[in-house]
């Protein structure tokens, strides 16, 4: 007799996702990256959007928050972007999202305009 209710796959909880009293929608954007040396974007990135040339990036001092890393995502040395899973909306754990440096008010008004909430 063969198993129908087999284990697919298992997920790891984390603090991330504060409740589903926002819709998750979820997409995949490219963001650009150093070219110089590898590294990962972490699960819980703050990703920026620089409206003057159409470019994602990681978050820095002067950029505009508009998305959260939803996955992990390593890139070599030689990438000069990675293509990146994020959240677009929901509600988020503001402890749990990464940024430096920290998010502002301001930081806070974008994402809620875009329908990201941090609590």
């Amino acid at each position: 007799m063969s198993v129908l209710n087999s284990e697919a796959y298992t997920m790891n909880k984390d603090n991330l996702v504060y409740d589903s009293k926002h819709p998750l929608d979820v997409a995949n954007i490219e963001v650009t990256v150093s070219g110089t040396e590898a590294g990962t974007i972490e699960r819980g990135q703050l990703i920026d959007y620089d409206d003057t040339n159409g470019t994602y990036s990681v978050h820095a001092e002067n950029g505009k928050p508009s998305a959260i890393a939803a996955e992990e995502t390593s890139y070599a040395a030689d990438d000069t972007s990675a293509l990146v899973t994020v959240y677009t909306s929901g509600s988020f754990r503001q402890s749990e999202v990464i940024a430096a440096p920290t998010i502002t008010a301001a930081h806070l008004e974008i994402l809620r305009s875009k329908g990201i909430y941090l609590k």
